[in-house]
């Protein structure tokens, strides 16, 4: 049988060995969080941001090369984007490489972090010309007669994109808008569109247009 004096030097040896295992605990937690402010500029993370920035940006601006912007666009949207790569109903080979490992609580972490953020437009691309920009700015307010309605009609006011269907399409670099328009304009061919569709509108664009549209909507700050 252990005798009082025993066990209070028992407590106190337990006592001595938890505080001493809290307090390294607390600074390896405190120095792994200075380590990655250190390295994002003040701002944690997701776990796994790193596939995203290769192509997207640092903070979602997108690439001058056509890596498109997440920065600020619907929690919803990009959820449900990132969500479609991974099961395979939205096909692009490189996203669906990246989703097919995210969890559902990582896809949720990476969608509210680039909805909350809202950096400079993305840099490295050459000026368009003020006619392309003008031109750009008629279609995204006016649209351009019956079968092409205003891209804001859709996309919100100035571009800043509509709830879960409709994303933001303002500050996209323009290498991203005219690829994205090609594709759907590719889609219309293989299958004839729903009415009402981006694939139905973007079929409706010649050349011209669509290098107006992302000259304009490149340079419009979201």
């Amino acid at each position: 049988m252990i005798g009082l004096r025993h066990t209070r030097m028992l407590c106190d040896g337990l006592h001595s060995i938890l505080l001493t295992a809290l307090v390294s605990f607390v600074s390896t937690c405190h120095a792994q969080s200075a380590v990655e402010m250190q390295e994002t500029g003040g701002e944690v993370h997701p776990p796994s941001i790193t596939a995203c920035v290769a192509c997207h940006g640092a903070l979602g601006e997108g690439t001058a090369s056509g890596g498109p912007r997440l920065a600020g666009k619907d929690a919803d949207y990009l959820a449900r984007a990132l969500t479609t790569f991974k099961t395979g109903t939205r096909a692009n080979g490189v996203m669906q490489a990246v989703a097919l490992d995210l969890s559902d609580s990582e896809i949720h972490e990476l969608a509210t972090f680039f909805s909350q953020q809202n950096p400079p437009l993305a840099a490295g691309a050459a000026a368009p010309s003020p006619d392309m920009v003008i031109a750009g700015r008629q279609l995204a307010e006016l649209g351009a007669g019956p079968d092409v309605p205003a891209c804001f009609s859709c996309h919100g006011a100035v571009g800043k994109g509509n709830g879960a269907r409709f994303p933001a399409i303002a500050g996209e670099p323009a290498a991203f808008v005219v690829a994205r328009l090609h594709e759907f304009q590719a889609r219309a061919k293989k299958k004839s569109p729903a009415p009402g569709t981006m694939t139905a509108v973007a079929v409706m664009l010649n050349e011209t247009q669509i290098e107006e549209a992302a000259a304009y909507l490149s340079i419009t700050r979201p």
